[in-house]
């Protein structure tokens, strides 16, 4: 597949996406002039300022500053990369993409995962149909009812059994062959070499979805009084990182959107309790400390994360852990820590959701959880102090870029420990690491950008080309950056000159996808702002005409610097030949 195959492929997607159907699905818009206003779904807003112009096929929110087209929409909303978010539209409104040129090793990689993933389903399908009809299963049935998990939530969440065998999914699926199943870590080789064992073996299970719906794996309860473990997930495989995925995202998705939280909790059975409770806007990691990946991967559904751990140590500390992280990915956060030898599961079950709600209702913030529970930790005495000053220091540090949470963290912890805010900034320096268990990741937040400050006719000028670039070689020629101050304008109107030329009638979609910040959102401002002309030759000629006007202005006050400059080093030669030039601009 070539370079042109490709963009002609993201060609035809963005002209066949219509942006009010795609918007509209998850955004209630409602015509405005010539536009169409609602909640923007990437902030917290009680008034609207999602804009979503249709004629021109873009968004814009005053509120936050992001913009584009369908596409980015997509991109932003479905927190996906720009070919998922391809395929995406592309399945929806019937394009075919051209095939991908890949290597053999590329090919074969692909292959493979799309394997383990059937794999995966058929292996859930086969657990769930298990659960529910075989009479071998009534033991874990009665469990499930024990716990107050009700028939719904087994079917929405695919809930399983593998039952007390060696190799029950092994005969059941004979014809994927034993090699492939355990590439899927569905059985295992046996260490003598001989043959090979399910992995799964009388446990209740949990289908793990990745964000698309595509199955990644299996988390196991047992349901003996053994020496196996309590909880059993899949290995790693080409498909599961449990670092980057958080179980029942893929379920509760809408939820978290809706409820714009995510609560973060800390097991399997916590999170489908609460579901069965009625509270969806939830996610679990998967038997493993939280990552940047995971804070990450709720980016794209949540504004506001809320810790719900166990009210032991264990959830104590396991929270600390996580406040770096949170910072680090400019997400806010609360934590609620459940009465000591409550978790989620039985709290709920003890008191209910509505006291749950409650509960929630009053989650500390970071600061507030961080100053109470180092205090109780070391005290006040002196070198209590100087613990939770070494301890602070990696919290600090993931907030070194953010100057207000900085300064709610320190004016916090001045008061506590009977220090000024200047001396806890002045003793909270030396190098530190903030420990996260998985690779780093790109960082990508949505903070309300403040507007570039163009000058009045930077603005026209440039709103002008970015609807009708047409005009950008006239307008060069004619002075337009002479007449350009702003960094960030001449900037704008090199890209917009570049693009027109190499990709001539797509010149603002070309500038959303090179643009970052501030220039991206001034972009896609002007593609909802700015009206469409009735006689836009006549609009192009008198912009001409001022810039040609202002160009003559430029040389002039540069020629005179210049004849200034000729004179002081008694240049007659070069002064006569400069004031020719500039009594001929003035006579033209």
């Amino acid at each position: 597949m070539s370079r042109a195959d490709n963009e002609n492929a993201v060609l035809a997607v963005k002209e066949a996406a219509d942006i009010l159907e795609v918007v509209g699905e998850v955004v209630t818009l409602k015509k405005a002039g010539a536009n169409y206003l609602g909640l923007c779904p990437f902030h917290g807003e009680k008034t609207p300022s999602f804009t979503v112009n249709a004629a021109r096929g873009f968004f814009h929110c005053f509120g936050c500053g992001v913009g584009g087209d369908a596409l980015a929409f997509v991109m932003r909303y479905q927190n996906l990369g720009f070919w998922d978010a391809v395929k995406q539209l592309a399945g929806k409104y019937h394009i075919s993409l051209p095939e991908k040129d890949l290597s053999p090793r590329e090919r074969e990689f692909a292959s493979k995962r799309k394997l383990i993933s059937e794999i995966n389903e058929r292996a859930a399908a086969i657990y769930h149909h298990q659960l529910l009809t075989d009479p071998g299963a009534e033991s874990a049935r009665r469990y499930l009812k024990k716990r107050k998990i009700p028939a719904e939530v087994v079917e929405s969440f695919q809930l399983g059994y593998a039952p007390e065998s060696w190799d029950f999914l092994l005969k059941k699926m004979d014809d994927a062959g034993p090699e492939a199943l355990a590439e899927a870590g569905l059985v295992v080789a046996k260490e003598s070499g001989g043959g090979f064992y399910d992995r799964f073996r009388n446990r209740v299970l949990f289908p793990i979805l990745g964000p698309s719906g595509q199955y990644l794996g299996f988390g196991g309860r047992t349901l003996g009084d053994d020496k196996q473990a309590k909880y059993l997930n899949s290995p790693e495989t080409l498909v599961f990182n449990k670092g980057r995925t958080l179980f029942g995202l893929y379920q509760n998705k809408e939820a978290i959107r809706r409820s714009k939280r995510a609560l973060i909790v800390e097991g399997n059975f916590d999170l489908i309790s609460l579901v069965a409770a009625g509270i969806h806007d939830v996610v679990a990691p998967l038997g493993t400390a939280l990552t940047l990946q995971h804070i990450h991967s709720l980016k794209g559904y949540a504004q506001e994360a809320v810790l719900l751990f166990d009210g032991d140590q264990a959830g104590i500390k396991a929270a600390m852990r996580a406040v770096p992280l949170f910072l680090t990915e400019k997400v806010d956060a609360k934590v609620v820590i459940l009465p000591d030898g409550h978790d989620p599961d039985t709290f709920v079950n003890a008191h209910g959701a509505e006291a749950l709600e409650r509960t929630l209702d009053e989650a500390s913030s970071l600061p507030e959880f961080v100053v109470n529970h180092l205090v109780a930790t070391h005290g006040l005495t002196l070198a209590g102090k100087g613990r939770i000053i070494e301890d602070l220091k990696p919290i600090i540090k993931a907030i070194s870029d953010q100057d207000l949470q900085r300064s709610l963290f320190i004016s916090h912890f001045s008061q506590k420990l009977g220090l000024s805010p200047e001396q806890l900034q002045n003793v909270l320096t030396g190098p530190v690491t903030i420990h996260d268990p998985g690779p780093e990741v790109k960082k990508a937040t949505t903070s309300v950008l403040s507007p570039v400050a163009f000058s009045k006719a930077e603005e026209q000028l440039l709103s002008f080309l970015i609807i009708y670039p047409e005009y950008a070689e006239s307008f060069i020629e004619a002075g337009l950056f002479e007449a350009l101050i702003h960094p960030a304008a001449i900037n704008i109107a090199k890209l917009l000159a570049e693009t027109h030329q190499n990709y001539p009638g797509s010149g603002a979609e070309r500038l959303l996808d090179i643009l970052e910040g501030a220039e991206r959102a001034f972009v896609s401002r002007q593609l909802i702002e700015v009206p469409f002309l009735p006689d836009t030759e006549l609009e192009a000629e008198e912009k001409i005409h001022w810039l040609r006007a202002n160009k003559r202005k430029y040389r002039m006050r540069e020629l005179t610097a210049l004849i200034n400059d000729a004179q002081q080093h008694d240049d007659q030669d070069l002064m006569l030949k400069l004031l020719i030039e500039k009594n001929q601009i003035g006579e033209s």
